[in-house]
C-alpha cells in the first residue's frame, strides 16, 4: 500500500472501528515508517497454518511444545492473535506449563 492508502485505512476503518469518535478526525500531518525485514512475515489468513502450542500433541509427542508470538494457544489465547512481545511471554509461560502437566500429570 502507499502512505496515502495506510493513513485512509488508518483513519476510514481501523480507528473509527475502535473507537467512534474518531470517524471525525481530521490529519493535519502524517509519516508512515515502514522497516522491511523488521517483523514476522505472517499474513492475514495465516493464523490457522500457524504451529499449534502443544507441538504435534501429548499423545505424540508429550514434551515437545511450541512457544513464541507465532503459535496457536487454543484455549488458552492471550489478547489479540497477532504477533507481539507479550504474547510471546505468555505463550513461554503456557508452553512450560503444559510440559509440566505432560511429564508430571499435575494441575500447573
Amino acid at each position: 500500500l502507499s502512505d496515502e492508502d495506510i493513513i485512509k485505512v488508518l483513519t476510514d476503518d481501523l480507528l473509527p472501528s475502535a473507537v467512534p469518535k474518531f470517524a471525525d478526525a481530521k490529519v493535519v500531518d502524517s509519516w508512515v515508517g515502514k522497516y522491511p525485514g523488521t517483523v514476522s512475515w505472517f499474513s492475514p489468513g495465516s493464523y490457522t497454518l500457524r504451529p499449534p502450542l502443544e507441538g504435534a500433541g501429548n499423545d505424540v509427542l508429550p514434551n515437545v511444545k511450541c512457544a513464541g508470538d507465532w503459535v496457536r494457544m487454543g484455549e488458552r489465547e492471550h489478547g489479540a492473535k497477532g504477533l507481539c512481545q507479550e504474547r510471546a511471554f505468555v505463550s513461554g509461560f503456557e508452553a512450560a506449563n503444559s510440559l509440566l502437566r505432560s511429564t508430571f500429570n499435575g494441575p500447573f
